[in-house]
């Protein structure tokens, strides 16, 4: 059978093209272990895409080569290998693992975490996402004092200790009271940090807030990252139950969450779970189309625990004009 020019010169545009996407997918996928610079960094947040793009991807070339249209064996087997890089970092999140519990006697303690957006002003809807899902421990960033005195006013029954923080907008709401309470630098260039202590089923457990500045500028990738590395450096020297709460401004396959768990040896309350993206959401200050979302959807805000602590469920809340999901977190504190 003779092919003419021009499904020749169709072929090679066909396979450049094939060539050149698994060059990109294979880069992108590879670049994620050594995203330590910026703006280099911010191409690890989007794993999941990626290995979406590489399973179509692999799949299209499967079916050209059954259908007789790729002679090319080796371009499926890049495919697949790229599929496999980026599976082994999102598939373990949805395997069951240790930090699972189920059954366990008691009422577990809820906590909640909702970045409102400072450009939010729908104060009632806030209060009943709150309301709604019934917190123990509530954190919420982007807070202004305007907010904060509304919140405390509606929440006061049942969410009665309270405390803001002067600078990053961090505001908590606990049904237990705080045995201590402050917000602190911990010597790291970024926002506050709230730094608790309370008591819970007779154990004293340390609940730290955080809200790491947004690394779109070089200088707060910087100021993120060192605020990331003071409260690395402050859990280590922790020895009692502790949660991590927060929009951490990172995904966990950015290098510089591996460097905090890998520090804190702490647990992603997500892990067994399945991951939960809860940014970017659409409202009346970030409007975004709806099919945007689900190809830019990505795990922004996150609960870490220590080992004391299983998870009974996690899943994510509404926004409540926000651009953020709320998050809600059951947590079962081992008895000593």
């Amino acid at each position: 059978m003779k092919f003419s020019s021009t499904d020749i010169m169709l072929q090679r545009i066909a396979f450049i093209i094939t060539i050149v996407t698994l060059t990109v997918l294979g880069l992108l996928s590879l670049l994620v272990y050594f995203a330590w610079d910026w703006p280099l960094e911010l191409i690890a947040h989007f794993r999941v895409q990626y290995l979406i793009l590489a399973v179509i991807f692999a799949i299209f070339l499967i079916i050209l080569r059954l259908i007789g249209k790729l002679k090319n064996k080796a371009l499926i087997i890049v495919a697949l290998l790229i599929v496999g890089l980026n599976a082994v970092d999102v598939i373990p999140w949805y395997l069951p693992h240790s930090q699972q519990v189920t059954g366990t006697p008691g009422k577990p303690m809820r906590v909640l975490f909702f970045n409102l957006n400072i450009q939010n002003n729908q104060d009632n809807q806030i209060v009943n996402v709150i309301q709604s899902n019934r917190p123990d421990l509530a954190l919420l960033a982007e807070v202004d004092e305007s907010t904060f005195k509304i919140l405390n006013i509606n929440l006061k029954d049942t969410l009665p200790y309270t405390f803001k923080s002067p600078g990053g907008g961090l505001a908590v709401f606990s049904r237990f009271p705080f045995t201590d309470i402050k917000a602190d630098r911990l010597n790291g260039q970024g926002n506050h940090n709230i730094i608790a202590s309370l008591e819970v089923n007779k154990q004293q457990i340390k609940f730290i807030g955080i809200h790491p500045l947004v690394p779109i500028t070089y200088d707060n990738f910087l100021r993120r990252n060192s605020q990331l590395a003071a409260v690395s450096d402050y859990i280590q020297k922790q020895n009692q139950p502790l949660i991590l709460v927060g929009d951490l401004n990172t995904t966990p396959w950015s290098p510089y969450y591996r460097q905090l768990i890998n520090k804190t040896k702490l647990y992603n309350t997500q892990l067994g779970f399945g991951l939960l993206p809860t940014w970017p959401r659409s409202s009346t200050h970030v409007r975004l189309p709806s099919w945007l979302i689900p190809l830019v959807n990505i795990p922004l805000d996150h609960c870490l625990v220590s080992q004391q602590f299983g998870v009974r469920q996690i899943y994510t809340g509404r926004n409540a004009n926000s651009d953020h999901a709320s998050l809600i977190i059951d947590l079962v504190l081992q008895t000593n």
